[in-house]
């Protein structure tokens, strides 16, 4: 089991990572990795603490999980597919059981030229965000298989597109942290 600390590198003896956002479902969990280099006081005092929003947006059957946190860090996304997750961690989200459910997401900060974390945090998105979100991954697990190849094909068109900012505007749905 891996154990993630502030302070501590996210991989032991890895000491470098690549600038990256990666929002995943696997085994159930929603995590939001961002690795950025020479991160700023003020970018890790953000995440760690500063109002979040995040927003969804599908498009050509790919999920894109938006955010951002306060006025520091503007809105950014993430792709998503089902089908870029390993099958044996892949979890089809259950409908809600109860009408307050709510996804628990961790976002975990790092400085990419350190590989070090820098900012955890948990928050939750509000229980319509999190119908939305799941019916959302249940609809790419029970659609057509694509490849790697074909997902960052389709995301890259995507992106071509639009920026982060027209991704939000067109947003499906947008939630506050801890909604």
């Amino acid at each position: 089991m891996q154990i993630v600390a502030i302070g501590k590198p996210l991989f032991e003896g890895r000491d470098e990572l690549p600038e990256a956002i990666e929002y995943n479902y696997q085994a159930g969990d929603h995590t939001l990795l961002l690795s950025m280099k020479n991160l700023h006081p003020s970018e890790i005092k953000a995440v760690r603490e500063e109002p979040a929003e995040f927003g969804l947006y599908c498009e050509d059957g790919i999920i894109f999980l938006l955010y951002r946190f306060g006025e520091i860090l503007p809105w950014s996304d993430s792709a998503f597919s089902w089908w870029n997750v390993a099958e044996e961690d892949r979890r089809i989200p259950e409908q809600r059981k109860h009408p307050a459910e709510r996804i628990l997401l961790k976002i975990i900060l790092i400085e990419a030229t350190t590989g070090v974390v820098k900012a955890i945090r948990v928050t939750t998105f509000s229980p319509e965000f999190t119908e939305r979100l799941h019916r959302a991954i249940r609809g790419q697990a029970t659609g057509r298989e694509f490849s790697r190849e074909e997902f960052t094909a389709r995301s890259l068109k995507i992106h071509e597109k639009y920026s982060p900012a027209e991704l939000a505007a067109k947003a499906f749905w947008i939630t506050k942290g801890g909604d």
